[in-house]
């Protein structure tokens, strides 16, 4: 089996994904609750993207992989799971065809004719075979090593009949050369899934940081010092476990896709 799969990039590709939720947002000049966003050293937490899904049997070493950035403070953990491997026999519960169309939007955005997972993207600006490690910590170091264009941060309050509050707040500190998308995922960790079909059939298979819900709040100018602060409310699902689900935010180019600036995961209030 080879240790890559990849799948060309045709015409019929989807448009760039879209946001479906519309935030209830209000300036920070406005909103005397919402947080402020974080002072302090010139680096922001790094984005680090998966495309993975439980019907690829090269995906489980680069979800391990990602399992163990949890103990590296600079790193927000993503995992999307696409639903084009569903096709040979095994429907990956997490998959979702939005991923597929994140996961194609970056290929647009770095000019490239594939995709293929497991894939890893780093920041919005670079990417790599997601089960080779040695690459995954070379790109987290270099993306690090830059300066954040913006600061984030997210407030939650407690969940209610399956509603989480989110208060967001960003502000650019570089400009960027447009306006900055502030988006909201929700992710959940510690899931495992006995798989019966497909190329990992009669195995059990461990993930974390799935994403299960993920919004666009507002979008910021991106001239220097321009701010803004709001609130939504995400929709919770009654199968998943509080306990489990963590929150984060960041800005993005709409256009490049890089990243300018995140927050560090928030856990829900118990």
């Amino acid at each position: 089996m080879p240790a890559l799969r990849t799948i060309l990039l045709t015409a019929a590709f989807a448009a760039i994904l879209v946001a479906v939720f519309t935030a209830s947002a209000r300036s920070a000049s406005g909103d005397k609750s919402a947080p402020a966003p974080a002072a302090g050293s010139s680096s922001a937490p790094i984005v680090v993207e998966l495309f993975t899904s439980q019907g690829c049997s090269s995906c489980p070493p680069a979800d391990r992989l990602l399992s163990t950035l949890r103990s590296d403070p600079r790193v927000v953990p993503l995992a999307f799971h696409v639903d084009y491997w569903n096709y040979i026999g095994w429907t990956d519960p997490f998959s979702s065809a939005r991923w597929s169309q994140r996961q194609q939007a970056y290929a647009r955005a770095f000019a490239s004719n594939r995709i293929y997972t497991p894939q890893l993207v780093v920041n919005g600006t670079s990417e790599c075979v997601g089960s080779n490690e040695g690459e995954v910590r070379q790109r987290i170091a270099k993306a690090e090593a830059a300066a954040a264009d913006g600061q984030v941060s997210v407030r939650l309050q407690p969940a209610a009949a399956g509603r989480l509050p989110v208060q967001v707040a960003a502000k650019v500190v570089r400009p960027a050369a447009k306006d900055l998308d502030l988006w909201v995922a929700v992710y959940e960790s510690g899931l495992t899934t006995p798989v019966k079909a497909g190329e990992n059939a009669s195995r059990s298979l461990h993930n974390d940081f799935v994403v299960r819900r993920f919004e666009k709040a507002f979008t910021l100018p991106g001239s220097s010092g321009s701010e803004r602060a709001g609130d939504l409310t995400l929709e919770l699902d009654k199968a998943w476990k509080p306990e489990k689900l963590g929150v984060v935010a960041f800005l993005q180019d709409p256009a490049t896709l890089a990243i300018h600036g995140a927050s560090a995961p928030a856990a829900l209030p118990r």
